[in-house]
């Protein structure tokens, strides 16, 4: 499983590397960074995420955007907290909100645990240089309960 995620991450630096001119319209790409709590707002343990974004524009309104973060923890990465999603959001004039599926897996020494399909939806604002975004994930079984906020600033390639 650490092989599949080192594989991701270098075909990930590989399509940063390309330029945006060279990439068209097809799609953007954000390395994109941000904070998660729970539905209390305490922000206690302090959560950050690290991850990327791609943005696959299907017209002029429709684009769909498969991501994964990393959620660390006073920069421990064992376990390793891997959150993969993706969602099909509706844009207008550079804002834009959607909804998607999403999953927590849990890679450590020797095995693996992940979560149940979850719910998120999200808000934000993209430009060609950055991405705003705010999100919420929850089980399907209580979409309006024990959810979990989060909020990540991504810069584009």
């Amino acid at each position: 499983m650490k092989k599949g995620v080192l594989s991701i991450l270098i075909i990930l630096a590989v399509i940063a590397a390309v330029p945006s001119n060279a990439r068209g319209d097809a799609f953007n790409f954000y390395l994109r960074s941000g904070l998660v709590t729970d539905d209390s707002f305490s922000f206690s343990p302090l959560l950050w995420t690290i991850g990327a974004n791609f943005d696959l524009n299907l017209g002029s309104m429709l684009f769909l955007s498969p991501d994964c973060d990393i959620i660390v923890y006073k920069f421990n990465f064992s376990p390793l907290w891997l959150t993969p999603a993706v969602t099909l959001n509706l844009n207008l004039s550079g804002l834009y909100a959607g909804a998607g599926v999403a999953k927590f897996v849990v890679l450590g020494s020797g095995y693996t645990l992940s979560s149940d399909f979850l719910v998120k939806f999200n808000a934000g604002f993209r430009a060609e240089t950055f991405k705003l975004q705010v999100y919420t994930l929850s089980s399907f079984d209580h979409i309006f309960d024990d959810m979990i906020f989060g909020f990540t600033l991504g810069y584009g390639f």
